[in-house]
């Protein structure tokens, strides 16, 4: 069988409807099983790229995923393979219990109840909230709620995971959790952040976008430790530190 990209993006344009260019001609293929990490300045476009990998906003060019083309007739589909996680958890936690929302998915796709509960239960444990069925997100940390937002995603099974900003907000202990939270799921990830050492821990490759473009794309250490780019685009490592090839860590 020949082996399809996990995300195929070829000259894709968008405009905002008060004509600002979002999105200027990006090409970007995305293997199966790899983790990228999404870079650039504010306005870049990263998020605006985020919400056509499911369909959410739909520009001109061509967007695929897993060989299936975003449009609308493909769009349940395209939904259930990639999960896609917001910015801010509330946006994804709506309902009474931590269960109902990780619940919603499934049972949208129309899985049996009993289906349905072993879903939850899987994407739970998965995220480490096990035994939070019957707590309210609205009660939980910040930390616990980024996890119950994943969690709501995970429960569908999605082959791509797609995370806007996860490490925002975050206190040091969260972060590493997550971070070793995405370490431990074997899935294709797209993960977009301003947060570049949560990039160099969870990513092997990472695209650098500005002005709607795609200005660079390489190798995590490559393109963090080119001091010239970074400071280019805006980009900045916390001070002092300094990424050593994968070879030595």
């Amino acid at each position: 069988m020949h082996h399809r990209p996990a995300v195929e993006v070829k000259d894709l344009r968008y405009s905002y409807p008060d004509g600002t260019e979002a999105l200027r001609g990006i090409d970007l293929v995305i293997e199966e099983g790899e983790s990228v990490g999404i870079v650039g300045p504010n306005g870049a476009g990263k998020s605006t790229l985020l919400l056509h990998l499911n369909g959410i906003l739909m520009g001109r060019g061509e967007v695929k995923i897993f060989g299936m083309p975003v449009i609308k007739a493909n769009l349940r589909d395209i939904r259930r393979r990639v999960g896609l996680v917001f910015q801010d958890p509330d946006d994804q936690l709506f309902s009474p219990t931590v269960f109902d929302d990780v619940a919603f998915g499934p049972m949208n796709m129309g899985l049996s109840q009993q289906e349905v509960e072993s879903a939850v239960k899987k994407a739970l444990r998965q995220v480490g909230l096990e035994g939070f069925e019957r707590r309210s997100a609205f009660h939980l940390s910040y930390g616990q709620k980024k996890r119950a937002a994943i969690a709501t995603v995970l429960s569908m099974n999605p082959d791509l995971l797609v995370l806007d900003e996860p490490s925002s907000n975050l206190d040091p202990r969260a972060r590493r959790e997550l971070s070793e939270l995405l370490q431990s799921l074997k899935i294709t990830k797209v993960i977009v952040t301003h947060d570049l050492p949560f990039v160099f821990e969870n990513c092997e490759r990472v695209v650098v976008m500005s002005e709607g473009k795609v200005v660079a794309d390489g190798d995590v250490f490559n393109i963090l430790s080119d001091g010239k780019l970074l400071e280019k685009y805006g980009l900045e490592l916390p001070y002092g530190y300094y990424p050593l090839p994968k070879e030595t860590r």
